[in-house]
């Protein structure tokens, strides 16, 4: 019996006579078929995603875990739910990971973290993403995009269809957005750089940067005691309703015409500002 013992140990024991710890990270790799309209759910406590869209009947998950993380889920070709749990429950850290994530353009897709760092990119469908801090970026997406966060800046990047972004007091940065819109935070930023929106944008605190609205479209603008900055076309003014009720209110005597869009701007005690300018798009 004690030989049989020693021949257990040895794989076990290092040149110094102890036990050889298993490496921090290891590797992950899971395929799941999957139907072109997939519902799927990931679950990733904190660490690196990237969520890619291709033309596959598959969902691909690859990467590294943490210490202290697993992979757990499955499911069927039309739902799916992955995710990264702890290994132990005696770790109160947050199991982590760095994931490429793989999925059906079509893809119904809801993703939760946080803390970490999430891109998405090109979904076509249903996206929804949410994450405590850390950061969201989301690139050339279609349909009905939903992103929330509370302390992680949110960048938008290329977005047609339907947009709904919520937060707090992160920074929320939207560019070449041609969609329906509804964009909301307490005190972060909002800024909306060559966007053809059409849709409201409202924060408490925060600052508003915006460089136009779609022609023929109505852009409503609120702050509580933000200001409140509009850059437009000086060949194509849109019709403007600027008000505060204690701030400054710059450029309302800019005429415009509805043909170019509608963009009203109000604030309670923010400064509300309109310029026209040629560099506008």
């Amino acid at each position: 019996m004690t030989r049989h013992l020693l021949l257990v140990l040895i794989p076990l024991l290092g040149s110094a006579g102890l036990v050889v710890p298993f490496p921090s990270e290891q590797p992950v790799v899971r395929g799941l078929a999957a139907s072109a309209d997939v519902t799927m759910r990931l679950y990733v406590p904190a660490g690196d995603v990237t969520v890619e869209t291709w033309d596959r009947d598959s969902v691909h998950l690859a990467g590294q875990l943490g210490a202290n993380a697993s992979v757990f889920g499955g499911g069927t070709r039309t739902h799916i739910k992955l995710g990264i749990e702890a290994r132990s429950n005696a770790d109160s850290t947050l199991p982590r990971a760095s994931l490429r994530v793989r999925v059906p353009r079509g893809a119904r897709l809801w993703i939760k973290m946080i803390d970490g760092q999430l891109l998405v990119s090109g979904t076509r469908a249903e996206l929804e993403a949410y994450t405590v801090r850390g950061a969201i970026t989301v690139r050339d997406v279609a349909g009905i995009t939903s992103v929330e966060s509370i302390d992680a800046p949110v960048i938008i990047a290329g977005a047609t269809g339907d947009l709904r972004v919520r937060g707090s007091r992160g920074r929320v940065s939207l560019t070449d957005v041609t969609a329906t819109m509804s964009v909301s935070t307490v005190s972060g930023e909002v800024t909306l750089t060559r966007t053809a929106a059409d849709g409201r944008v409202e924060t408490i605190g925060g600052r508003i940067a915006v460089d136009g609205v779609a022609a023929g479209g109505t852009l409503e603008l609120q702050s509580h005691n933000g200001a409140i900055e509009v850059q437009v076309p000086a060949t194509r003014i849109p019709m403007l309703t600027l008000t505060s009720r204690s701030g400054t209110v710059t450029g309302a005597a800019l005429r415009g015409n509805t043909a170019h869009g509608t963009i009203i701007a109000r604030s309670f005690k923010g400064d509300v500002r309109a310029v026209a300018t040629d560099r506008v798009r």
